[in-house]
C-alpha cells in the first residue's frame, strides 16, 4: 500500500514539474511572437533553458534509454547551434507519457486561449478608445490586424491551432465542430488576413465531413494521407530546385510559391551537413540565381533539414513515421487527421513543426530501438503480431468512431 502511494505521488509530481516546463515555454514562445520588448535575449534564453530543463530531468528519468539521452544531447547541442528550440522540444514532449500529453494538451488549450483572448479583446478595446497605440499590418490594398503580434501569419498559426485542439479536446458533433471552423476561417480572413490559416481550417471541416462515420476505404486513404502531403510537397520542392515547374509553377504562382524559392534560396546559401547551420540570413535582401529576394525559410520540410541537419531531419522524421503508424495500428483517426494538417501547415509555415505551436505533435511517441527489433522479430513468427502490441490511449472525438 505503501509503496502504491509513493508511485502515485512520484507520477503526480512528475506531471506537475513537466506542465510548469510546458507553460513556461509557451509563455515563453508569446515573449518572442508579440511586439512588446518585455524581456531581453539573455532572459528569454534562461528562461527556455528553465523549461527544457525542468522536462528533460523528468523525461530522462522516467525513460532511462541511453540512446534517448544520445539523441537528446544531439537536439541540445542543435539548439545551442542554431538558437531554435524546435529540434529538442519536439523530442521531449514526444517522449512524455500517455497520461501526460492529456494534461499537455489540456493545459495548451488553456495558456492559449487566455494569451489570444487577452490580445483580440484588449486590441479591439484599444481601436475603440485608444487607450494604447496598436499597429496594422498593411499589405497592397489590404490592412491587417495584428492583434500586438509581430506579424498576422503568427497571430493566425497560434489561433488556428488553438481552434483545432478546442474541438478535438470537446469531442463536439461534427456540425458543431464545421460551424466554429466556418466561423474561424471567416475570422482569420477578415481581420489578419491569415489566407494560410483560413485554408488549413477549411481543410480541417472537410475532412471532418468525410471521415464522419469513416468506412474501411476511408480508412485506407486515412492511412496514406499524411504521406501523401508530404511526398506532395517535396516533389513541388523538386521541380523548383532542379527549374522546372512548369505548369505547377503557374498554379502555385504569388506568395505561396515564395515558400518553395525561399526553400531554393538556402539550399544554395547554406547546403545539407549532419549537424544543420544557423540560418544567419533570414531576412536579409539577398542576390541569388540572378534575382535579388528577401529570403525567408518557411517550408518547414527544407527547414528541418538545413537548420538541424540529416541527423536532426532523421530524427524528426523517425519519430513522427514512428508515431504516424502507431496512430494507424491503434485505429486514432483523429489523431492521424491531426498530423495531416500538420504537415500540410508545414508546407507554407515553419511554426507548424513546433510542439509548442502544433499541438499534435505532443501526441506522437518516441520509438525504442529495443522494442522494434523485438516488434520485428515476433511480426516473423507471427502473422498476428499486432495482437501483442500493447494498445496506447486513443482520444477520439465523436465524429471518428470505430
Amino acid at each position: 500500500m505503501k509503496t502504491t502511494i509513493e508511485n502515485i505521488y512520484k507520477i503526480r509530481v512528475s506531471h506537475i514539474i513537466i506542465i510548469a516546463g510546458f507553460i513556461i515555454l509557451l509563455i515563453n514562445k508569446y515573449a518572442n511572437l508579440l511586439d512588446f520588448d518585455f524581456l531581453d535575449p539573455l532572459s528569454k534564453s534562461s528562461i527556455t533553458l528553465l523549461g527544457i530543463i525542468a522536462v528533460s530531468s523528468v523525461v530522462l528519468f522516467q525513460k532511462k534509454s541511453f540512446f534517448l539521452i544520445l539523441v537528446f544531447l544531439f537536439a541540445f547541442n542543435t539548439w545551442l547551434l542554431t538558437r531554435d528550440t524546435t529540434l529538442i522540444v519536439f523530442l521531449l514532449f514526444a517522449a512524455t507519457t500517455q497520461s501526460t500529453k492529456k494534461k499537455l494538451l489540456n493545459t495548451f488549450l488553456t495558456v492559449q486561449s487566455i494569451i489570444l483572448a487577452s490580445c483580440i479583446i484588449t486590441y479591439f478595446l484599444a481601436l475603440k478608445i485608444k487607450f494604447i497605440n496598436v499597429s496594422l499590418y498593411n499589405t497592397g490594398d489590404r490592412t491587417r490586424y495584428t492583434f500586438f503580434f509581430l506579424q498576422p501569419n503568427n497571430f493566425g498559426i497560434q489561433f488556428a491551432f488553438t481552434i483545432i485542439c478546442f474541438i478535438y479536446i470537446s469531442k463536439l458533433s461534427s456540425s458543431i465542430s464545421i460551424a466554429i471552423l466556418a466561423i474561424s476561417s471567416a475570422f482569420l480572413y477578415i481581420f489578419p488576413n491569415c489566407v494560410t490559416g483560413c485554408v488549413v481550417l477549411v481543410i480541417y471541416a472537410l475532412l471532418i465531413l468525410f471521415f464522419n462515420k469513416p468506412d474501411f476505404f476511408k480508412k485506407k486513404i486515412l492511412r496514406f494521407t499524411p504521406y501523401l502531403v508530404a511526398i506532395i510537397g517535396i516533389l513541388i520542392f523538386s521541380l523548383y530546385l532542379t527549374g522546372k515547374t512548369g505548369f505547377i509553377g503557374k498554379i502555385i504562382s504569388g506568395t505561396f510559391s515564395y515558400r518553395f524559392i525561399g526553400s531554393v534560396m538556402a539550399i544554395r546559401l547554406y547546403g545539407v551537413n549532419l549537424t544543420g547551420h544557423y540560418l544567419d540570413k533570414l531576412g536579409e535582401t539577398l542576390f541569388i540565381d540572378g534575382q535579388w529576394g528577401t529570403f525567408w525559410l518557411d517550408f518547414a520540410y527544407v527547414r528541418v533539414l538545413v537548420e538541424f541537419g540529416i541527423i536532426g531531419a532523421l530524427i524528426f522524421t523517425v519519430i513522427l513515421i514512428h508515431s504516424i503508424r502507431s496512430m494507424i495500428r491503434n485505429k486514432d483517426y483523429s489523431s492521424l487527421i491531426l498530423i495531416t494538417i500538420v504537415l500540410f501547415y508545414g508546407l507554407s509555415e515553419w511554426g507548424a513543426f513546433s510542439a509548442l505551436t502544433a499541438f499534435p505533435l505532443l501526441l506522437t511517441t518516441t520509438p525504442s530501438p529495443i522494442k522494434a527489433s523485438m516488434r520485428c522479430i515476433k511480426a516473423e513468427k507471427n502473422t498476428n503480431s499486432w495482437k501483442i502490441i500493447p494498445a496506447t490511449i486513443q482520444q477520439k472525438t465523436s465524429f471518428l468512431t470505430d
